[in-house]
């Protein structure tokens, strides 16, 4: 598919807006992360319960990935991307004043669907247009400097919760609709896109979507690339939501309460986003040191697992350590893999591919989210949080002896023949 970038776009230009919108994306999920768990617990429901909601936060993402990813495909980014901030903000908005079990849970499941849809449109855009620009673009400083912004975002966010809910436990959602509001704006602005190859009926487009989707599914199961990376997602998708549900428990048990683990809480928090901010600026740097990006990412994964056993002790120093590694490792891995599945696909298919990875991602945390809370009810959080890190370490076995690399340089010199035909 031909992609035309306007004039007044340059491959920096589109960077620099990927960058901003990433962390503006990512910044008000970094002020609710810290305290959702404390709020929903606040609010009188117990670890099984938020599990319950965390896994129903999962489940509408897993269901609605794969067609959110195709209605990318189809009908272009930018609307796509337009309404998963405008559902972020509503769903802020929910959890802030909302009491009441099925207004938690619709809020969850806003949450979800906005996840679902802005999965993977905006790195797709970037990506369809500087390649326009250069089929043979290295992908990989883009895409670390975006992961760096998002974990900033994240960290930023995470640090003002911590002042913000001094105030209030609801404080922070206010907040993060608002900078949502700011985000909704920009992409508006900046997230420009030629007309997609569709007739403009709603018949055509739900007609062309499950095509899109089947398409993506296919890709995904028998391209062994992106199979792989799929395997690594959800185990990683296991040891985030292990570390999330069960982290601000153990830190309220010892300050004393809810409201006064916020504060603490969101400073670890904030630093683990610090952490995953530098991995991600060394990930280009980690893939020339090992020679290749896949062993880069194996390695991180592996030891991001062992890190992750560690959290569990009752040492308070080897706990923070081992959070804080592992937020580092990921951030290494994350980019490297996000290279390896951009260079296995085309752009027709782009963010399909993307909303497989985030599938497995979100269907690996809802497992988590309730098995994870079962587990520690019957032993320990120290047994659930090295059940996690088993998981990932098994799921770093998936990058070993990579299959040899040609698919995506084929595809982006096809794509970038196609364009100079179009013009």
């Amino acid at each position: 598919m031909s992609v035309r970038v306007p004039a007044t776009l340059d491959a920096d230009t589109l960077r620099r807006r990927l960058v901003a919108l990433s962390f503006l994306r990512w910044f008000p999920t970094g002020l609710t992360l810290p305290v959702t768990v404390l709020l929903l617990q606040q609010r009188g429901l117990d670890l099984a319960a938020v599990g319950l909601l965390v896994a129903l936060h999962s489940a509408v993402t897993v269901a609605l990935e794969l067609p959110t990813g195709g209605v990318a495909d189809v009908v272009g980014r930018r609307p796509v991307l337009t309404v998963a901030s405008a559902l972020s903000v509503l769903a802020a908005v929910l959890l802030a004043v909302g009491t009441s079990l099925p207004v938690l849970g619709a809020a969850m499941v806003l949450l979800g669907a906005a996840r679902a849809l802005d999965s993977g449109p905006l790195q797709a855009w970037y990506v369809d247009h500087v390649q326009a620009l250069d089929a043979g673009t290295d992908l990989r400083p883009a895409l670390g400097r975006t992961a760096t912004a998002e974990s900033l975002g994240l960290g930023a966010g995470a640090l003002l919760a911590g002042g913000v809910a001094a105030v209030s436990l609801p404080a922070p959602f206010v907040v993060a609709a608002v900078v949502g509001v700011v985000h909704l704006v920009l992409v508006r602005r900046w997230v420009t896109e030629g007309a997609r190859p569709v007739r403009g009926s709603v018949r055509d487009v739900l007609r062309d979507v499950p095509v899109t989707v089947a398409r993506g599914v296919t890709t995904a199961a028998t391209r062994a690339p992106l199979r792989r990376v799929a395997l690594v997602m959800g185990a990683t998708g296991v040891a985030l939501a292990g570390v999330e549900l069960l982290a601000p428990g153990a830190v309220a048990d010892a300050t004393g309460g809810e409201q006064r683990a916020a504060a603490p809480y969101a400073v670890l928090v904030t630093l683990g986003f610090c952490a995953s901010a530098v991995g991600s600026a060394l990930a280009a740097r980690a893939a020339r040191v090992a020679r290749s990006g896949s062993r880069a990412a194996a390695v991180s994964t592996l030891l991001a697992a062992l890190a992750l056993g560690v959290v569990g002790l009752p040492t308070v120093g080897a706990a923070v350590t081992g959070f804080l590694a592992l937020y580092l490792l990921l951030g290494i891995a994350g980019p490297l893999l996000d290279d390896l599945a951009h260079r296995a696909v085309s752009s027709r298919e782009r963010a399909t591919a993307l909303s497989v990875n985030s599938l497995v991602l979100q269907a690996g945390g809802a497992a988590a989210a309730v098995g994870l809370g079962v587990l520690v009810s019957a032993t320990s959080r120290g047994t659930g949080l090295a059940t996690a890190g088993a998981v990932l370490a098994l799921g770093a076995l998936a990058l070993v002896r990579w299959p040899r690399a040609g698919r995506g340089h084929a595809v982006a010199h096809d794509e970038k023949k196609v364009c100079q035909a179009g013009e």
